[in-house]
């Protein structure tokens, strides 16, 4: 094996493409030649691609299945479009290869699984991954398909830690794709009760017309943006001292948990789901069952910066610990090596 496909383009933004742009170097580490073949149009204007070319990425034309290897491993990230495509992947390999970023299954994952069209499901979650695969096996007994996790790795370079913050108000906020599950009901009333001593200036980057419907209009002191193009990843952990972020979903593997941990935005979120994996509550963030627990945490990290200081740098080295590239290398060698 000296190749890897997959169906799809990384993004800087969101979850399923971030994920696959940090793992790019991963498996160009382990000396594999990585191919990209998207699945929309567009790509060639993307910020990415001229990083990708330099990298040595080969990019196919949208949707050009015959430019892979017969028997080569082909991965879709938490793609739908991946998994509508099986039949045309299958003609040349069937080393296919599902990354679920999501905690429940898409209906075109059973129906591909129930056919045997899916040889590997990998999650990032160990706890996701335990709870979905006996799902998975119900509907085909095959042992051809393994089920396995693997390490992501995260390249803190592109969110450098930020010290000493100094600044005359206190900045919190919260990023998320522009879905409704992604914002908790009561985000407003959390927000407008939290404690501080310097004037609050909120931020929230994924928000929309559709979120002021569920939600509520935000304060004058809370500033929205529609996505990292109107405000940056870096710039928006550059203002937030907090990351404070309830919701109404359960989190796979949140990639926003590992950019805030490594730019030294300290993490006050829900306590479930791949959180409870990523954070030693009170040491490397915080962990939240109701509104008040946001409310207080957020307070408390207000009103004592050293507090909040010691806990952002813990909080660093957590993240290193999480998707260190030896790991995620090691994992990402195991996962490949048992499909094709």
């Amino acid at each position: 094996m000296d190749k890897v496909f997959v169906h799809g383009f990384p993004g800087l933004y969101g979850g399923a493409g971030a994920e696959l742009y940090h793992q790019i170097p991963v498996w160009q580490a382990l000396g594999l030649e990585v191919h990209l073949i998207p699945t929309r149009n567009g790509w060639q204007v993307d910020p990415i691609y001229p990083e990708l070319k330099k990298s040595g990425v080969v990019v196919h034309s949208t949707n050009q299945f015959d430019a892979i290897d017969k028997g080569a491993p082909v991965l879709g990230f938490c793609s739908q479009d991946f998994l509508r495509a099986l039949d045309f992947i299958r003609a040349r390999t069937e080393a296919t290869v599902f990354v679920n970023c999501m905690t429940w299954l898409f209906a075109e994952e059973r129906q591909r699984m129930s056919k045997g069209h899916i040889r590997a499901f990998l999650y990032q979650n160990e706890d996701v991954r335990k709870a979905r695969a006996p799902e998975l096996r119900a509907l085909n007994r095959s042992a051809r398909c393994k089920f396995m996790t693997f390490v992501p790795y995260f390249d803190q370079k592109k969110f450098p830690f930020i010290e000493g913050r100094t600044s005359a108000h206190f900045g919190l906020g919260r990023m998320s794709r522009q879905d409704q599950d992604k914002y908790a009901g009561n985000t407003l009333f959390i927000y407008e009760h939290v404690m501080s001593q310097r004037p609050k200036v909120g931020l929230f980057v994924g928000f929309t017309d559709k979120l002021r419907m569920k939600v509520g209009q935000p304060a004058p002191w809370i500033i929205t943006a529609k996505d990292h193009r109107e405000c940056s990843q870096q710039a928006f952990y550059k203002h937030c001292e907090i990351v404070l972020q309830p919701t109404d979903t359960t989190e796979n593997w949140p990639r926003v948990g590992l950019e805030a941990m490594s730019s030294g935005s300290v993490l006050v979120v829900d306590d479930r789901g791949g959180w409870q994996r990523m954070i030693q509550h009170k040491k490397t963030g915080f962990l939240c069952r109701s509104a008040q627990d946001f409310v207080f945490y957020a307070s408390l990290m207000a009103y004592e910066p050293d507090l909040r200081a010691e806990i952002a740098r813990a909080a660093r080295k957590r993240g290193e610990d999480l998707a260190s590239m030896d790991e995620s290398k090691q994992t990402w060698k195991a996962c490949l090596e048992a499909v094709v």
